[in-house]
């Protein structure tokens, strides 16, 4: 039994000193928090220009195919764009509470990321030629023609920027670690990328006085653009 009570009272000695010992290790430790900031000003790469292009006509089939010559013309190009997508339907209004319809109307939007804004004077030819050839059946408008950053190369500059943080939050260590007399380790570190947003929209509408071949579309100025990338990072000292 005297056994017993002893190795009862040896096993409570022992957890009570490992508390003592795990509470004096969580007193020794410092967590330290701070923010950080990294920006840079880049020079973009990529004109955006959105097209959209009506058509209207008696016949269905007509709009279709008008629309379908259009894209086959767009695509001989050979300029990056998305979209493509088309619809035509019946080109319906309301007037003395009647509902009316004359014809067919079809509408098909281009998204274009041009290397260069010479670039764009090339889709306005051909926009040129249909409206010599279709008049008053075709109309266009083009917008959102701004300079941007691709993602390719905003991905690049975001991870010099992060690289850049980890520096300085490194060089914060140890300055910390001098003035605490203490050893400082990064535990963690949350991102927040800010990305501008596009919004300077440039509207033109298409106009049948454009001498042929000779188009020179405005180019809106290749601002620098700013990415930020901000980090929360925590610290542990001991």
């Amino acid at each position: 039994m005297k056994v017993l009570c002893f190795f009862i009272l040896f096993i409570i000695f022992f957890i009570g000193l490992g508390n003592s010992y795990c509470q004096d290790k969580d007193y020794d430790f410092t967590r330290i928090s701070i923010t950080l900031e990294e920006k840079k000003e880049v020079v973009p790469d990529i004109l955006k220009m959105t097209l959209s292009v009506n058509s209207f006509t008696l016949k269905e089939v007509d709009s279709i195919n008008m629309l379908g010559a259009l894209d086959k013309a767009v695509r001989a190009l050979n300029l990056k764009y998305s979209g493509g997508k088309y619809a035509v339907e019946k080109n319906c209004w309301w007037e003395k509470d009647r509902r009316r319809c004359s014809g067919y109307k079809g509408n098909i939007n281009y998204s274009f990321e041009l290397k260069e804004g010479a670039e764009q004077n090339k889709i306005f030819d051909l926009l040129d030629k249909f409206k010599e050839q279709y008049g008053e059946k075709i109309n266009y408008s083009v917008s959102n023609t701004t300079w941007v950053i691709s993602d390719k190369k905003a991905e690049e500059i975001e991870m010099q920027l992060k690289l850049l943080i980890i520096d300085k939050g490194m060089n914060f260590a140890k300055k910390v670690e001098e003035k605490m007399g203490k050893k400082c380790t990064i535990s963690n570190i949350s991102y927040d990328i800010k990305r501008p947003f596009w919004d300077s929209p440039v509207f033109l509408k298409s106009a049948h006085t454009v001498e042929k071949f000779s188009v020179e579309a405005p180019e809106p100025k290749r601002e620098d653009i700013e990415i930020s990338v901000k980090a929360n990072l925590s610290l542990i000292c001991k």
